[in-house]
């Protein structure tokens, strides 16, 4: 009987020991360090939003270049403004690669002034009198904007891109726009331009050729320290999505990250794209008298120079006439271009673009017949001159 109790008791301390082995061995598993995790950054989940909103953009070209010098491999053509180094602009001596943009008219600019709470804000400034009066800062467009650089101003007057950091940047810079609001005589919220336009890394500036139907974007992404890369694109108005194509998540992001510019090629007719720029950088080359013209007043005479006018009057009425072709050869380029994504478009699309070109094409033939009154009128009246 002792023998059996000796036994019951020794199993008992068995137990007990074990028990205490093991909340040990629990204790030390507790403590062991949780397996970290790879939170995505703010930018990251950023990125992820936009990512199925990423526009179809054919880029045609690049060109790698250094950042200090970029704004001059910006074959930008006068009818669309110019962007000036800032340097240049306002003769100063110090070092920047910030960039001025002047209208087509040369009245007006956008740029980017240092302030000492906020880092570069857009300013403008109106020319009056040959003389360029005092810079009134871009309202409306919020602080949250870090370091704004690079305004463009598109040629409606109203539509403004500009680079700039902050909560809202996928990366270091990256492209935003704005509308002006007359009424209130402010800029609208500005809004991320999003993908291909931004990246992860730095994008500096883009510009657009309405006349040619042509766009810059200069961004350091997939460059080393101290170059940047000028993409030559072709807009898209509207703005076109991958809604409805057949993409993985893989292809979509390596069309948002623009990791080949040849596979975007599919997206329009690269060819013609690759002419009108040929051909608008051999405009931009050519050295033209802006005093040289051709009217001919009568089968005897032809005006060779705005000297020629005989009426002061007359000689107006030409330089307006100049300002109406022009006009009409933007819009015709841009009816020859609404045309071609037409044809290229899905048949929901064609339905939403087919007012809006018969609109184009019947203020076309409107502007060309308000062109041949305007020579008649000024032909006859200089031929009355001529008796």
């Amino acid at each position: 009987m002792k023998r059996y109790k000796f036994h019951i008791i020794l199993l008992l301390f068995i137990a007990i020991c074990l028990s205490a082995s093991a909340q040990k061995r629990k204790k030390v598993i507790q403590k062991k360090a949780p397996v970290a995790t790879n939170e995505e950054t703010p930018a990251q989940k950023l990125f992820k939003s936009m990512l199925h909103s990423t526009a179809k953009v054919m880029f045609i070209d690049s060109v790698v270049v250094n950042k200090s010098d970029f704004i001059s491999h910006i074959p930008l053509n006068k009818e669309s403004g110019s962007i000036i180094p800032y340097n240049q602009f306002f003769n100063k001596q110090e070092q920047s690669t910030s960039a001025v943009y002047k209208n087509e008219f040369g009245d007006r600019c956008y740029y980017a002034k240092q302030d000492t709470t906020y880092g570069n804000q857009i300013y403008t400034m109106d020319k009056t009198g040959g003389k360029w009066a005092s810079p009134q800062p871009a309202e409306g467009i919020g602080d949250e904007f870090k370091n704004q650089d690079n305004p463009f101003l598109m040629p409606d007057g109203i539509t403004l891109f500009f680079a700039a950091k902050g909560d809202n940047s996928i990366g270091g810079y990256d492209i935003f726009m704005t509308l002006f609001d007359g009424d209130t005589d402010k800029f609208y919220k500005p809004e991320n331009y999003g993908l291909p336009y931004n990246s992860t890394a730095n994008d500096y500036l883009i510009a657009y050729d309405d006349l040619d139907t042509l766009g810059w974007l200069v961004s350091d992404r997939y460059q080393p320290e101290g170059k940047v890369c000028i993409y030559t694109f072709v807009p898209t108005y509207p703005r076109i999505g991958f809604d409805h194509d057949t993409l993985t998540d893989s292809q979509l992001t390596n069309y948002a990250r623009l990791t080949s510019i040849k596979d975007t090629w599919k997206f329009g007719d690269r060819d013609k794209a690759m002419e009108r720029l040929h051909k608008m950088m051999q405009r931009a080359t050519q050295k033209q008298d802006d005093n040289m013209i051709s009217f001919v007043v009568n089968d005897n005479i032809t005006y060779t120079s705005l000297d020629d006018f005989r009426s002061p009057t007359n000689r107006e009425s030409y330089l307006q006439l100049l300002d109406m072709k022009k006009i009409l050869n933007k819009n015709e380029q841009k009816l020859e271009n609404d045309r071609n994504e037409y044809h290229q478009a899905t048949s929901h699309l064609q339905r939403e673009m087919k007012d809006p070109i018969l609109r184009e094409e019947k203020e076309i033939e409107q502007q060309r017949a308000e062109i041949q009154m305007a020579e008649k009128k000024i032909r006859n009246a200089e031929n009355l001159l001529h008796k």
